[in-house]
């Protein structure tokens, strides 16, 4: 099963500089703006490789910038490698749907990199090629983990959470950052007998990719070229595990705006849609008549869970409801598992995408655009060329445990896993 290790991190010296100034979200949910911003922020800010920009006209060359500015802030001293290995507490704090503060704690470590076949590490989402093939460009280059895969595991007892709490305080205090949504992050180093009681209770358990499906994938390929070239100095990735009964963990919804895609009136939409919903509201107008209607369906769950649609060029939204089972009746008749027939994302590509708009689900790369908000969606509404906006409630952890449990992959994006580990707190060499 699960095989961790404790490492020599990476980290920042923050004799040198601040860690506020340095780190920065996961490369797949920073847009360009930000990015920028984060660039002028410092010169040593992680965006500069995690998002690397190449100095000439050949995009190519990002990758070897990405890896010269790793070496050169190792030689400057502001990127130190810690003197033993460790385990690395780390704990967000942030507002969870309901407005009360939560707290997710998880800690980094190395793991073995396991073929899906072995079920050891479960995906549960699909993956995209050219995500893949840009960050196996930047691992060739960099022959490191810049950020971590976020895993989740099974400790109904608490047996993990328990050993990790128990630890002696280590001697050097945490250190803490805050994300862009302003949720504080810190990080504590973590070594001696506690890691060899950790890495014994881990031992037994299958993980479960939270986030990084890409990323995980393309650790799996470079390991074999890796093994090809007759290296094993890729065997593990930089993964932050957390346990799926932490109640600090939160799953938000991710929205869908579909572009450059024919999409009919809504009055037609909507009646091929009536067999399977029913019309619970309906709003025109700006967004300030039709975003709390959103909202709440972003809120919705179990039987009563909701779809949100938007039509931007008439200015129309319309909140619908499940009008029965027969819909899932006949998803499952189709060769969908009950499991994956019941997801909102299901119901969005299947009966919306494919049956009501004539869209082919798997064929969709590049038409659609994600939002971790509906004040990010009416954002991007407001300067796109969208066809449709889409508003989902989120998919509950059980259900994605489930799928994953059969195999079975949901469509990219169907999770959001809140808040996002941030880039930056410590680095993994290879």
């Amino acid at each position: 099963m699960a095989d961790i290790r404790p490492f020599r991190g990476l980290r920042y010296d923050t004799a040198r500089v601040a860690l506020p100034d340095v780190v920065c979200p996961p490369y797949d949910v920073i847009a360009p703006a930000a990015a920028d911003a984060l660039r002028r922020r410092s010169p040593y800010n992680a965006v500069h490789v995690e998002l690397p920009v190449s100095p000439t006209a050949d995009p190519g060359e990002r990758y070897t910038a990405a890896a010269g500015l790793l070496d050169a802030w190792r030689a400057a001293g502001v990127l130190r490698l810690d003197d033993e290995p460790s385990l690395y507490l780390v704990s967000q704090r942030f507002a969870g749907a309901d407005g009360r503060e939560l707290t997710r704690r998880g800690f980094v470590c190395r793991l073995r990199l396991e073929d899906f076949s072995s079920r050891v590490v479960l995906p549960h989402e699909k993956t995209h090629a050219a995500p893949k093939r840009d960050r196996l460009e930047l691992l060739r280059a960099t022959h490191a983990n810049l950020s971590q895969i976020f895993l989740l595991y099974a400790d109904p007892a608490n047996e993990v959470g328990r050993a990790l709490a128990a630890a002696a305080p280590p001697p050097q205090p945490a250190l803490e950052a805050s994300d862009g949504d302003g949720n504080p992050c810190s990080l504590q180093p973590l070594s001696g007998p506690i890691v060899e009681q950790v890495v014994a209770l881990m031992s037994g358990k299958q993980v479960l990719i939270a986030d990084g499906h890409h990323r995980y994938e393309t650790a799996l390929a470079y390991r074999d070229e890796r093994r090809a070239a007759g290296e094993t100095d890729a065997d593990w990735v930089m993964v932050c595990l957390a346990s799926m009964d932490d109640p600090g963990l939160a799953v938000f919804p991710t929205h869908r705006l579909l572009k450059g895609v024919a999409v009919p009136p809504a009055d037609e939409v909507i009646g091929r849609l009536r067999a399977a919903f029913t019309v619970v509201s309906e709003q025109s107008g700006s967004p300030r008549d039709w975003a709390p209607s959103m909202e709440l369906v972003s809120r919705s769950s179990g039987p009563n869970k909701l779809l949100g649609l938007y039509f931007p060029a008439e200015r129309r939204c319309v909140t619908l409801g499940p009008r029965d089972t027969a819909a899932l009746d006949d998803l499952v008749r189709r060769g969908l598992s009950p499991v994956r027939a019941r997801l909102s994302v299901t119901l969005l590509a299947e009966l919306v995408f494919r049956d009501a708009l004539g869209l082919d689900p798997e064929h969709l790369e590049g038409h659609v655009d994600f939002a971790k908000s509906v004040d990010d969606a009416v954002a991007d509404l407001d300067g796109g060329d969208y066809g449709l906006a889409a508003f989902l409630p989120a998919t509950p952890m059980a259900d994605v445990q489930a799928m994953a449990e059969l195999g079975e992959a949901m469509p990219q994006k169907s999770t959001y896993f809140y808040p996002k580990l941030l880039t930056g707190l410590v680095f993994d060499l290879h």
